[in-house]
């Protein structure tokens, strides 16, 4: 069985790849449709791009899906925001659930809820298990996870995702992984490595701290294949 490790932009993807070199983890390049791909530990993992955004990732995972036989898990894995104050760059967050903050907004006069997507729970606890025995280089929490196509940068947002949500941290991509996921029937996770406080420096703190949020996810997931 493989588990599809999918990254949203060229700098996380990259910076994951050289994450598991440095772990002594080689990678073969593949196709898979008219994308590329990179295939770890006899095919265990598969390494992809997803693009920018809910709506890239969203297709280019599905295509990923469709031109792969036997994925056993679909992983979201990439950086985000803090809105949690407990939080620091380096930590990783693994999705108990990812809920999408931007579906809907502003439109007041039509209610519906946020639509939710449960990670799954299974590996959650297997983790979880990893986390107590403290052999990982990072510290891992768990929580959900708010996915939205909007930088945040300010204490305002921050506030107002934090409650609307219930999240802890904040990205882009995750609801649009989830979906595709869920419409093939394929157990889904986000895991999110700190790279910003979504405040006013964010920018600046997001690409400096790209390098240091992704090795701590590629620290994790690196581990689930032995936990499925």
């Amino acid at each position: 069985m493989t588990v599809l490790v999918v990254t949203p932009i060229d700098q996380e993807f990259e910076a994951f790849t050289n994450t598991l070199e440095e772990f002594g983890h080689s990678g073969t390049s593949r196709t898979l449709g008219r994308l590329s791909a990179t295939e770890y530990d006899d095919g265990e993992i598969i390494l992809a791009q997803g693009g920018l955004g809910k709506a890239q990732f969203g297709v280019q995972t599905q295509h990923l899906i469709d031109n792969m036989d036997n994925i056993s898990l679909v992983v979201c894995a990439g950086t985000c925001g803090r809105l949690s104050k407990d939080l620091s760059v380096g930590d990783v967050v693994v999705g108990t659930h990812t809920v999408e903050h931007d579906f809907n907004r502003g439109m007041a006069l039509i209610k519906f809820p946020l639509p939710t997507f449960e990670g799954d729970p299974a590996l959650i606890e297997a983790l979880r298990g990893i986390a107590d025995r403290g052999s990982l280089p990072c510290n891992l929490r768990f929580g959900g996870i708010a996915s939205g196509d909007e930088g945040i940068a300010s204490e305002k947002r921050i506030s107002e995702i934090s409650e609307s949500t219930g999240a802890i941290v904040v990205a882009w991509e995750g609801a649009g992984g989830a979906r595709s996921a869920q419409l093939s029937g394929i157990p889904f996770l986000e895991i999110r490595g700190i790279s910003d406080g979504a405040g006013e420096n964010a920018f600046e703190e997001f690409w400096a701290n790209i390098p240091i949020a992704i090795r701590s996810v590629a620290a994790v997931v690196r581990e689930i294949p032995a936990l499925l």
